[in-house]
């Protein structure tokens, strides 16, 4: 969440312009500590969510104490492990953007890139639990693999993927590209992987019900059915049908009188594996000739039997088995091709939105606090209950690390903020979340 607000960032942009100018011909050596504080709990061994502040005016030789008196702050605050550096590129090798101009119009579009990577990385996490719920959430950087508090820690620009010299706007444009391709790529084999486990379920539902609805050919199975079960010739054949419990003695008594070319005596029992169901069916066949099929079925209706349109065939079992089998082995390799992309596609987009969060915290504050911009980053654990005691304790260490008060200008953001309804704070800050899917 971008805490500096849009209408407080308005309210400061005539100061900033202004110092903007004072600054470009006067440049002073400035310090920016950028803090991500994350709030602890159990979550893919990570934070459940992260501050990033960004401080100008520590000088050099503060840092080592200023990070000494953080770390006692967090430790008493928030959080049990130390605060960590977070790389953002400073001095000479810093991230490029041109103008005041183009860094007010990269704040804007930096924040809906941020929204829309989020929302392609929270998809990912989803996908990623559905498909293996006990994945390890890692990112693949620079050919190590680590969970997030790992990457984290050992946070640095990827001079390789997004050359800083390449500016930020363009580097933006590349990060935002190859989300969509991870995402179109990593929702195209989800979708294959749902095409084929529909098809197989398909298959299997030719099995539930009763014999009346069943698919045949998953009971009159080569084991089941004997040589003499099944007449068939040019002009006889042999009709399966269902017949409901305590009727097989009146069908007995009455199916030679459905139709005149029915064969006296042919009626038999199909016996075996899956011939009776539960509502007490039973399977019989009849044989007949081939002319008089559809008058013997229209007479079994009449008697509430129900004749199915079935034909004997033992390859047709072997055929609907070798392709379960080839469906199954189809969905395994998808499945694992779908986990493959789903976690590469989640690590990289995971480096593109850590990467967003940098270079807003980058335009955020050289806007804030002017050029030239130098900053040191920082990991911080924090405890989402002492989120407002941890924000009041910044402020204090801010004017303590930097040996300031709060001045006028400040004063003034803050009545600007407050009458917004919003909060301000003496550093630029976002929030964030790497997970939302929350584990005990």
């Amino acid at each position: 969440m971008r805490m500096t607000t849009k209408a407080t960032t308005h309210a400061r942009s005539v100061v900033a312009a202004c110092r903007w100018l004072r600054k470009l011909s006067t440049i002073p050596q400035l310090s920016l500590f950028a803090i991500i504080i994350p709030r602890r709990s159990h979550i893919m061994s990570a934070a459940s969510s992260y501050l990033l502040v960004a401080v100008a005016g520590i000088k050099p030789e503060n840092e080592a104490n200023a990070l000494k008196r953080l770390n006692s702050l967090g430790l008493h605050i928030s959080y049990q492990a130390p605060a960590v550096k977070f790389g953002i590129p400073v001095g000479e090798e810093s991230l490029k953007f041109g103008s005041f101009d183009t860094l007010v119009r990269l704040s804007d579009d930096l924040q809906k890139s941020d929204g829309q990577v989020e929302a392609c990385l929270r998809r990912l996490e989803r996908q990623l639990q559905e498909v293996d719920p006990e994945a390890q959430f890692q990112v693949l950087s620079q050919r190590v693999r680590m969970n997030f508090d790992q990457y984290t820690t050992n946070w640095r620009w990827d001079e390789a993927k997004y050359p800083s010299s390449r500016g930020i706007a363009e580097n933006m444009q590349v990060m935002l590209t190859i989300v969509g391709k991870l995402d179109e790529e990593s929702r195209s084999k989800a979708t294959q992987y749902n095409e084929i486990k529909t098809g197989r379920s398909n298959i299997d539902k030719r099995d539930v019900g009763n014999l009346a609805s069943k698919d045949l050919v998953d009971i009159l199975t080569p084991e089941v059915v004997r040589d003499d079960d099944f007449v068939s010739s040019e002009h006889i054949t042999t009709v399966v049908v269902v017949i409901g419990k305590g009727g097989e003695q009146e069908f007995l008594n009455s199916y030679e009188m459905m139709d005149d070319r029915v064969v006296p005596q042919s009626a038999s029992r199909l016996t075996g594996v899956g011939t009776d169901d539960k509502d007490g069916n039973t399977l019989w066949r009849v044989v007949l000739f081939k002319a008089g099929v559809e008058n013997f079925k229209k007479n079994a209706r009449e008697r509430k039997i129900t004749v199915r349109d079935f034909v004997y065939d033992a390859k047709a079992f072997s055929s609907l088995q070798a392709q379960r089998r080839e469906m199954d082995v189809k969905a395994v390799q998808t499945l694992d091709q779908l986990k493959g992309t789903s976690h590469a596609a989640w690590s990289d987009v995971m480096i593109a939105w850590m990467h967003i969060k940098a270079m807003r915290v980058f335009v955020e504050s050289v806007l804030r606090y002017g050029p030239p911009p130098h900053f040191d980053t920082y990991l911080v654990p924090v405890n989402t209950k002492s989120m407002p005691r941890m924000r009041s304790a910044l402020g204090d260490w801010v004017q303590h690390a930097t040996h300031t008060s709060f001045n006028s200008e400040a004063e003034a953001n803050l009545k600007a903020a407050e009458a917004e309804g919003e909060e301000y704070f003496p550093y630029v800050s976002f929030s964030f979340s790497p997970f939302a899917v929350v584990k005990a």
